[in-house]
């Protein structure tokens, strides 16, 4: 017999027949099947966990004092925080107190020496009593659950260790629930299923908020330079430039700050641990500040000064290794460097105008011609030439490097280039290059190199040149030096540091940015790190052109700001308003690293020993 369904049940069937079919959140979080073992869990191929309960905590914690644990991976930390009503709290309180001062009273009546434990468990009592009385503390009921994953058990041994040894070190005591696995993982699982109950500790806000974790607090690469510690954690920030991809894409640092904030300090001591490290080290010093910390380390100090040659020839060239080991002289990055460095002082002194056509085909025609009448091409064997030669009253025959073009050798090329095309631009090039050849008032540049890498670290002063270009002109004529002499394929597995201080001088002139474009991308395969300084970040915020120099540098280090320029970085940055107060409150050594992956607080802070080479008169 067959009956007649009402609309209402075949409405509910046709529900049920668009649900079945279908995959709900449920299904995705299910795992494939919960198999409890004394001391783990078995959810599945490949998938092993063990749960513990954090139960005891240090009398003392810090923000992301659980951050450590994170970082171990294939770990979960569920932290369920239940509210305990004042009034509760504090006749809790009330009585414990009183039981402590009866029991403390009690044994010196009998002539008992003070238990001075007991003396600091009371007052912290007493102390938590009067803020949350006052309202400026609350107190909880808190449950850490921590799940440490495995792909087999003896992975997850292994990663039990480590957790063992984490806790001892940060002084928590953990409680692997034996026979309650199922009970803890239920537990830690975000469902507000509290399963497991006995590993409930009360904790009052400020040592909840030390649980929660806090992002990327934890620096330490493994190998590197020591910068300082965290600000929240104290830990030690080692940092390493040089991680290379997906790490950091490029080794370069953009350094800022206001008078005061640290910044000197701060070059100093990444310069004095980087040639203690082993890295080359070269300080472009505007003001002689590191003189005194060149002179302890036993390095070279160089001046510079009007009428004095330097010792450096922009013309200097290497034999470099590309990526496929091969050898070779690169000629042609070489052009462009030169033809970059007189458009640069071109545009200064030539109201405003950078080498326009013929005058950049001119130059790189004649600088060309230089290298070639030395016979020198992209053959390594062509930069050396079979010589006798003298050193400590003996002869010797051997390979040695030709002598290099200078200044006056490219203007008297032009000189006579300019007799063929006959340009009125080439001529008025050729007749302010006097400034920088000869016995011009910037040619110090125009000489041949004598100055040796023997000291791993040096450093340059430009505090006798007389203005601001001059100083940057001597900048990138110096920078082009260093870069080409560390360019030597023998070099090629050391890492090199240069340092440039007022680095603000490049955001004051509009073709800097080419130069340094070619001197950051050179960087990354040479295993030079570029530190750019500056007091003035708000030179570089408001232009593309300015900010592209930010940009070419994966490693920021911020430390105080003014307020209005705190505001400017921010944004510019996509930091948080939390950053920008930071900025602004910070005392000396206080800074924001931030990098391509991280962002943490930081305090540069000087050993006792280094002090002395470090501080700023």
């Amino acid at each position: 017999m067959k009956f007649k369904k009402d609309k209402k049940e075949n409405k509910e069937e046709d529900n049920d027949f668009f649900k079945k079919g279908t995959i709900n959140l449920m299904d995705l979080i299910t795992p494939d099947g919960i198999v409890e073992g004394k001391d783990y869990i078995y959810l599945g191929p490949g998938r092993y966990a063990r749960v513990y309960a954090i139960i005891g905590f240090p009398r003392n914690m810090t923000i992301g004092y659980l951050n450590e644990l994170f970082q171990m991976g294939d770990i979960d930390i569920t932290t369920y925080v239940e509210n305990i009503p004042d009034s509760a709290v504090i006749r809790k309180l009330t009585g414990k107190y009183s039981q402590y001062m009866s029991n403390i009273n009690l044994q010196l009546k009998h002539g008992y020496s003070m238990d001075y434990g007991m003396k600091l468990a009371a007052e912290d009592l007493d102390e938590t009593r009067a803020q949350i009385q006052t309202n400026t503390e609350r107190m909880f009921y808190v449950q850490p659950i921590v799940v440490l994953w495995g792909k087999n058990l003896s992975a997850l041994d292994d990663k039990a260790e480590m957790f063992d040894t984490i806790c001892a070190r940060k002084s928590l005591i953990s409680k692997c629930l034996v026979g309650d696995q199922l009970k803890g993982f239920l537990t830690g699982v975000p469902n507000l299923n509290i399963e497991y109950t006995s590993g409930f500790r009360n904790m009052i806000t400020g040592s909840v908020a030390c649980l929660i974790p806090v992002g990327n607090t934890e620096l330490c690469h493994k190998n590197g330079i020591f910068y300082g510690e965290n600000m929240f954690t104290k830990s030690p920030i080692v940092y390493n430039e040089f991680i290379g991809a997906p790490t950091l894409t490029n080794p370069h640092t953009f350094v800022s700050g206001t008078t005061g904030a640290g910044k000197s300090v701060f070059l100093k001591l990444k310069a004095a641990r980087s040639a203690a490290a082993g890295r080359w080290t070269v300080i472009l010093d505007p003001q002689e500040e590191y003189q005194p910390l060149i002179e302890k380390l036993g390095g070279q100090y160089i001046q510079l000064r009007p009428g004095v040659k330097s010792g450096i020839n922009p013309f200097e060239i290497e034999v470099e290794e590309d990526e496929n080991e091969k050898k070779k002289i690169d000629i042609y990055g070489k052009r462009s460097e030169i033809i970059e460095m007189i458009s640069i002082f071109s545009e200064k002194f030539r109201n405003g105008n950078p080498l326009q056509g013929e005058e950049i085909t001119a130059v790189d025609e004649c600088t060309a011609q230089l290298y070639e009448n030395l016979g020198i091409t992209e053959d390594p064997k062509s930069l050396y030439e079979e010589k006798t030669y003298e050193k400590e009253g003996k002869f010797y025959t051997g390979n040695i490097k030709k002598d290099l073009p200078t200044l006056s050798d490219l203007r008297n090329a032009l000189i006579e280039k300019n007799k063929e095309i006959k340009s009125d631009g080439v001529k008025e090039l050729i007749e302010v290059m006097k400034m920088i050849t000869g016995d011009g008032p910037m040619a110090m540049f125009d000489c041949k190199s004598t100055i040796s890498f023997d000291s791993k670290i040096i450093a340059i002063s430009y505090k006798h040149l007389n203005d601001e270009f001059t100083k940057f002109y001597a900048m990138i004529n110096s920078l082009s030096w260093i870069w080409t002499t560390f360019s030597n394929y023998k070099y090629k597995d050391i890492e090199k540091e240069v340092i440039v201080d007022e680095g603000h001088l490049f955001a004051k002139f509009e073709r800097s940015l080419h130069f340094l474009e070619l001197i950051a991308r050179l960087g990354r395969k040479l295993k030079i790190a570029l530190t750019l300084a500056t007091q003035f970040m708000q030179d570089f915020i408001g232009s593309k052109q300015t900010e592209a120099i930010i940009h070419l540098c994966g490693t920021k280090i911020l430390l105080k700001q003014e307020a209005s320029v705190a505001k400017k970085v921010c944004e510019f940055l996509g930091l948080s308003s939390r950053c920008e107060q930071l900025m602004t409150t910070f005392i000396s050594g206080q800074a924001i690293l931030l990098s391509e992956q991280e962002l943490v607080l930081m305090h540069v802070k000087p050993f006792d020993f280094e002090w002395d080479m470090v501080k700023t008169s």
